[in-house]
């Protein structure tokens, strides 16, 4: 399917003559996976052996900061182009070894991520929020399924089991956003990100990686699909929900802002379980039909210029009248509909085609390197750091893994 879609995509930039680029622009990943890496390279601490997290949209270092999200998407980034790319092996350890040693706190029920570290002082931690918690994982286990190496893999069960003590809500399922050090999770705190992005972020990975304990990771995973498939969208607006009551009710805001990013990404986890048996069939053939559902009313929204899917989509919505709250186009949204429209087979090949050259050829910085985080309306790079708390080289390399896999298909 994504060999017809190369040519298409190959053809159709013939004919738009829309960009400058030399060649179309999924001809190497590898190359494409090298150069978002190298764009960091002024930012590596070699004496450390770390990235500095803070970097401007030329690569030259902001802060001393050194934040998890964005030390463990890189070292995600470096486990799987190591790969492809050997030479990453190494420097993907020493990254481990940096958050071993600097990163990691410890409370009454054991280890926790520390969210943020700057010349060498940790931060003083309070509260923990899942976000930050699960992509804490996200490095070392794609890691672990590039080396198979036991000992890490004893490190990663240890932080899986110690998140779903802190975060699960034992009453009614799922996991709370944010967690007390000392005390417990927060009542009150449950979202989107709470549902999803424990199992986005590295269970998925987790499950595929480590064989023997899928039990552990089956459980959280069908009740976090249960929960998204009754709770997260919203049927009558045709946007996901954001905030939940601990019951799991949606709570309804006035000035409630959504991100078209999110229902791609919801149609995507849904679309994953397709590939997961532990999951029954008829709630597999539901949750693609949702999948599907959701994929086709958010291209039905208006949060797109008068060019159409070509142009890109808009960042920010509110979700009560679709009124457009950012007219900025962001990086990660589009790899997130991208992995959707990759994940949905043949009925949305136009879209995924038109979709991939405008990515590939707008958010990719041909002379700075890197990603640019976000463009305008018209297509301009809004000028901020590409390197920043929870970016680094993540969703792009995320990307280019899922449609790889697809082309294998």
């Amino acid at each position: 399917m994504k060999y017809l879609q190369i040519l298409i995509v190959v053809t159709s930039f013939i004919l738009f003559n829309a960009c400058d680029i030399k060649k179309e622009p999924n001809a190497d990943y590898v190359s494409q996976m090298r150069e978002s890496i190298s764009f960091f390279d002024k930012a590596y601490d070699r004496v450390k052996g770390v990235y500095i997290s803070d970097v401007d949209w030329q690569g030259d270092i902001l802060s001393s900061d050194i934040h998890t999200v964005a030390l463990s998407r890189m070292l995600y980034g470096l486990s799987y182009a190591a790969a492809l790319e050997p030479d990453y092996h190494q420097r993907a350890n020493e990254l481990l070894s940096y958050q071993q040693q600097n990163m990691i706190g410890q409370d009454g029920l054991g280890s926790y991520f520390i969210p943020t570290v700057g010349d060498s002082v940790q931060e003083d931690v309070e509260y923990l929020d899942i976000w930050q918690q699960a992509y804490g994982l996200c490095g070392m286990t794609e890691l672990y399924r590039f080396s198979k190496d036991p000992a890490l893999l004893a490190i990663i069960r240890k932080h899986n089991d110690l998140l779903i003590t802190r975060f699960r809500d034992e009453i009614s399922g799922g996991f709370f956003a944010d967690y007390k050090v000392g005390e417990g999770g927060i009542s009150g705190t449950k979202t989107l990100q709470s549902i999803m992005y424990p199992i986005t972020a590295y269970m998925a990975n987790l499950w595929l990686a480590d064989k023997e304990n899928r039990k552990v990771y089956e459980q959280i995973i069908q009740e976090h699909l249960s929960i998204a498939y009754r709770e997260a969208w919203n049927d009558s607006l045709g946007w996901v929900n954001i905030r939940f009551t601990d019951n799991w009710e949606a709570i309804t805001e006035k000035n409630a802002v959504v991100s078209p990013g999110h229902n791609f990404q919801l149609a995507a986890l849904l679309l994953r379980s397709a590939k997961w048996p532990f999951i029954a069939e008829e709630e597999r053939a539901n949750y693609k039909a949702l999948a599907m559902q959701i994929i086709m009313t958010t291209l039905r929204k208006p949060v797109w210029s008068e060019v159409g899917i070509a142009d890109g989509f808009y960042e920010n919505i509110n979700p009560n009248d679709d009124t457009i709250l950012s007219d900025n186009k962001s990086w990660w949204q589009h790899c997130e509909a991208l992995i959707a429209l990759s994940l949905a087979g043949d009925e949305f090949n136009e879209e995924f085609d038109l979709l991939y050259h405008f990515y590939f050829n707008t958010f990719i910085d041909k002379e700075n390197g890197g990603e640019w985080a976000k463009v305008d309306r018209n297509n301009q790079p809004v000028i901020e750091p590409k390197g920043q708390r929870g970016k680094s080289v993540y969703h792009h390399i995320e990307l280019i893994r899922f449609l790889l896999e697809a082309e294998k298909e």
